[in-house]
């Protein structure tokens, strides 16, 4: 029987591979596995993403934690000054009262010694004076402690913050709106209108 020879498919064992047949069989691997390489870029930028998300979380916690402990600190601050605050207030309110009482004795002082005058050895003049004394020194007594006297002139402005209109009133030379007259004076501390004065206003 006659044997027919067939045209071999790959090169035979042992027989050596042609330079065509090498080029083939590497361009079917190359296509068959990606490249390891190929893949290294994209695995090492994901890490490194990672890791600086990891880094700005671990920042983010600490900058938490330090403005937590700030404001625990601040909190405290404050509830220790408040209790500072409390006992020393009625200090300072004895110590103000104090200081006005220190003012107002050298008055009560001349109002003793104006009651101990014979009352049968004094005039009407002599007492009327002996008054208008003791209130400029009592005047001079709130000054010191920071009280200040509302008496405006005729013809200053009305103030609504310091003056109090009772009636109008005309008065010679004074324009419409403003003060005609005082009918009581009025007393200030500092910014704080303690009693405005009473006032009579020009139509």
């Amino acid at each position: 029987m006659t044997n027919h020879h067939h045209k071999p498919q790959g090169h035979h064992h042992g027989a050596p591979e042609t330079a065509d047949e090498a080029r083939q069989r590497a361009e079917a691997c190359s296509h068959a596995e990606p490249h390891v390489d190929d893949r290294a870029p994209e695995s090492e930028e994901a890490r490194d993403m990672i890791l600086c998300l990891e880094k700005r979380v671990a920042e983010l916690e600490s900058e938490r934690d330090a403005a937590k402990d700030q404001a625990l600190r601040a909190m405290a601050d404050f509830q220790n000054y408040q209790r500072r605050a409390n006992a020393e207030e009625p200090r300072l309110r004895a110590a103000g009262v104090g200081s006005v009482v220190r003012h107002v004795i050298p008055v009560l002082d001349n109002f003793d010694l104006a009651l101990a005058h014979d009352p049968s050895k004094m005039t009407v003049a002599g007492a009327v004076d002996g008054l208008r004394m003791v209130r400029g020194e009592l005047l001079r007594a709130l000054e010191k402690a920071g009280v200040d006297l509302l008496q405006p002139k005729p013809g200053d402005a009305f103030d609504p913050h310091q003056h109090e209109a009772i009636m109008q009133a005309p008065a010679a030379g004074v324009s419409t709106g403003h003060v005609s007259n005082t009918l009581q004076c009025g007393y200030r501390l500092g910014d704080t209108v303690l009693r405005p004065a009473k006032v009579a206003v020009a139509p």
